[in-house]
């Protein structure tokens, strides 16, 4: 009865409602492979949990005077379309139509063209699998609990065979089309976090009010384990944290989490570790010293257009370049800022030579005609930087947070153990960022490639040092979270311990969700979500989406 067979090729019948919807959102779904849920997809999804219930996929079932048949496949080659109906009804007096679930209510007038097209395509996959051609279908709204009937006339055939070749005009295609017209659309596609609407406009020179769509927020935590010898396991759809005499730490819903980190000696079963993974929910492993180790992550992501546009931006050296000065520009210019806002804050601008200087050398880097050059006058801001860090500091807190330089590997100091501790955790963040957006994280632009590198991550973790890193570190020793007993030193190395950590985790978790005013978009979100959104105007630059890429800096 259906011809279960899906050629690479064939089209799904649901990404024909997007293309009636937005042909963009149908080109980043179908040809680049993006998804994102919001509200109303994961709604829908729960609400499909019946018609999509394993195990009963063709069957028929008797219920009255009806036959049903759930969840049944069709394909056809000729129309170059696949779809799963949701139900296939039939009584004595009709024979087979398709009846298509939707979440919402009942339309006041007409249902929608989009599903009306999808509908459609149903009924013609079934007459292309040896079924009668239904002359109507119906579209069943499962929060009125109504169902509208949809006639199969031969104007909508038309339509839906016209939209079909559409549809594979731009799946053969590598132009994305444009933004829709109807830009009221945007508000509720979940994809707008990835499209950027009104963010593209913005960088094209468009007056928009870019206001009016804000990224979505990262609302999901990151547990974070440092127990020695604790153990992570799965129960009853929780993850459950015990010590190694089993006494019970925590318990966290699967729902509620983004990210594991695991620090040091921790164990993880591989039931829980499966679970993260069905679930896309990293898990970080980091030494008791908070240098990242590695991660364990979901399938790599689907979007190999993304990664081959990254290689051959890499072998391109005049992009390369250009991105790399757009880092370190942005690096340069947030050193800059952490320096203004701690002297004046203490009053302390005697020396302005070194604010001019730093706006020299970036204004070098800008003009850099090679990536070693670039990495001087990095190399010569950050200096800079580092050798005014202590004036940040108060003279109240400089006897235990005394700091001479910058080193690490290992830190010797309080100040470089939280730094470097901060570091290797916005390391991991923007790695698991990277790949969740579709990237290659060893493929970078500014830092060399080197075995187990993550350079891309460690490019885009250069803009966000001083916002996130730099900024929790000092806050934190001016306030006096951090005390002498919050380290472990030992043959001048110096650690956090168990105790340090912890309060580490919390601030740096505190800074992620503090808001910032977005420098070129103008509006505020979260430091979390702003990681993200580099990586996604990163891939629309690399895809030929927008013309420029400005790496992030605050003010």
């Amino acid at each position: 009865m259906s011809e279960k067979q899906h050629p690479k090729n064939l089209i799904p019948v649901s990404y024909l409602n997007a293309y009636v919807y937005c042909p963009r959102r149908f080109y980043l779904e179908y040809v680049r492979g993006l998804f994102e849920d919001n509200d109303h997809t994961a709604a829908g999804r729960t609400m499909h949990k019946r018609v999509d219930s394993k195990g009963n996929e063709g069957k028929a079932v008797k219920k009255d005077i009806w036959i049903h048949r759930r969840s049944v496949v069709f394909s056809d080659n000729q129309l170059g379309i696949t779809g799963r109906l949701d139900l296939l009804e039939e009584t004595d007096q009709h024979p087979p139509y398709p009846v298509e679930y939707k979440k919402g209510k009942n339309p006041k007038n007409q249902p929608w063209l989009n599903d009306q097209v999808q509908l459609c395509a149903q009924g013609l996959l079934m007459a292309a699998n040896n079924l009668p051609m239904p002359v109507f279908g119906y579209l069943y709204y499962i929060a009125s609990k109504k169902r509208v009937e949809v006639a199969l006339s031969t104007d909508l055939i038309e339509t839906t065979k016209r939209i079909i070749g559409e549809c594979r005009k731009i799946a053969e295609s590598t132009d994305i089309p444009p933004l829709t017209d109807n830009r009221n659309k945007c508000f509720g596609c979940s994809l707008n976090a990835i499209c950027l609407p009104e963010e593209e406009c913005v960088l094209q020179g468009n007056k928009v009010n870019a206001k009016k769509i804000i990224p979505s927020n990262i609302l999901e935590d990151i547990l974070y384990v440092d127990r020695i010898g604790a153990y992570v396991s799965l129960r009853q759809g929780m993850i459950e944290v015990k010590t190694p005499d089993a006494v019970i730490l925590a318990k966290v819903s699967l729902e509620q989490l983004r990210e594991i980190v695991l620090c040091g000696p921790v164990q993880i079963t591989t039931q829980a570790l499966h679970e993260c993974m069905k679930r896309r929910i990293s898990v970080h492993y980091t030494n008791l010293s908070g240098r990242y180790v590695g991660s364990a992550m979901p399938m790599f992501h689907f979007n190999g257009i993304l990664r081959e546009s990254q290689w051959k931006t890499y072998f391109n050296e005049r992009q390369s370049l250009y991105l790399a000065k757009a880092i370190v520009s942005a690096k340069i210019k947030n050193m800059r800022t952490v320096m203004m806002r701690y002297l004046r804050e203490k009053n302390d601008f005697n020396d302005k030579s070194i604010f001019n200087k730093m706006i020299s050398l970036r204004k070098q880097s800008e003009s850099a005609d090679s990536v070693d050059s670039l990495r001087a006058y990095e190399g010569l801001s950050a200096r800079c930087y580092f050798e005014n860090l202590s004036r940040f500091i108060k003279e109240s807190r400089q006897e235990l947070f005394l700091f001479k330089g910058r080193n690490r590997r290992p830190p010797k100091d309080p100040v470089n153990a939280l730094l470097s501790f901060g570091y290797s955790l916005l390391s991991k963040d923007c790695t698991s960022t990277g790949t969740r957006v579709g990237f290659d994280s060893y493929c970078g632009f500014y830092h060399t490639m080197k075995y187990g590198r993550p350079s891309l991550a460690l490019d885009i973790m250069e803009v966000f040092r001083q916002p996130i890193v730099d900024s929790t570190v000092l806050t934190c020793i001016n306030n006096g979270v951090f005390q002498s007993n919050d380290f472990l030193s030992y043959q001048g190395v110096c650690y956090l311990n168990e105790r340090g950590r912890k309060k580490f985790f919390t601030q740096y978790e505190m800074r992620k969700k503090d808001h910032v005013t977005h420098p070129v978009f103008n509006y505020r979100m979260s430091y979390a979500r702003t990681i993200e959104l580099q990586f996604r105007l990163l891939a629309k630059y690399l895809l030929g989406d927008i013309d420029t890429y400005t790496g992030f800096y605050f003010r």
